[in-house]
């Protein structure tokens, strides 16, 4: 399971940041991976500890600002999911502030989703847009651009997939620390 996600191996520890209300930390736990949350809602914190707190395998949750400087390096995990999170990201300046901080994280694999311009879904907004004069929140990367602003942050993009080709506009991203001899 962990080739076909396009991980060498099984990871040590997990961190899913932002948690939000712990479901992808839960299936994390599920798969027999230690995993810690982090999320900057306090009420999104509760949430986790709340649904997760008694589970064998949880390392508890703690409050991160993806974009900010100040991280713990003992955050830090082989394995960083972030779901749900880039669509949200108004700009390149802001991406850049999380890119960094979730490379600081990322000991040996990152776990990215983001929405692609490419789709059905994101072409219906646009269309959705252009009758009711009201402007989005969602935000789309294309491969190349995500591909660029992971190589500023110190991240190599390894692969990418859609899922619902054309249809949906999420997909995930696959990135692993780059090191000073190169990649990892």
């Amino acid at each position: 399971v962990y080739k076909r996600q396009g991980l060498d191996s099984p990871p040590t520890g997990a961190l899913d940041v932002p948690c939000g209300t712990g479901r992808v930390a839960e299936r994390l736990i599920e798969r027999g991976i230690p995993t810690r949350g982090a999320d900057l809602s306090a009420a999104m914190r509760r949430e986790t500890e709340a649904r997760l707190g008694r589970r064998m395998g949880f390392g508890g949750v703690a409050a991160l600002d993806l974009e900010s400087a100040a991280v713990d390096p003992e955050l830090g995990a082989d394995l960083v999911v972030c779901f749900r999170v880039l669509h949200h990201v108004p700009d390149a300046a802001s991406r850049a502030r999380v890119f960094r901080t979730l490379a600081r994280l990322t000991r040996r694999d990152l776990l990215v989703s983001f929405h692609h311009p490419v789709s059905a879904h994101n072409f219906s907004r646009g269309f959705r847009r252009v009758f009711t004069g009201r402007r989005g929140d969602r935000h789309t990367l294309t491969v190349r651009r995500l591909r660029a602003e992971l190589g500023h942050a110190g991240l190599q993009l390894r692969s990418t997939y859609a899922l619902g080709a054309w249809r949906r506009d999420l997909w995930l991203a696959h990135a692993v620390p780059m090191r000073p001899d190169g990649p990892a």
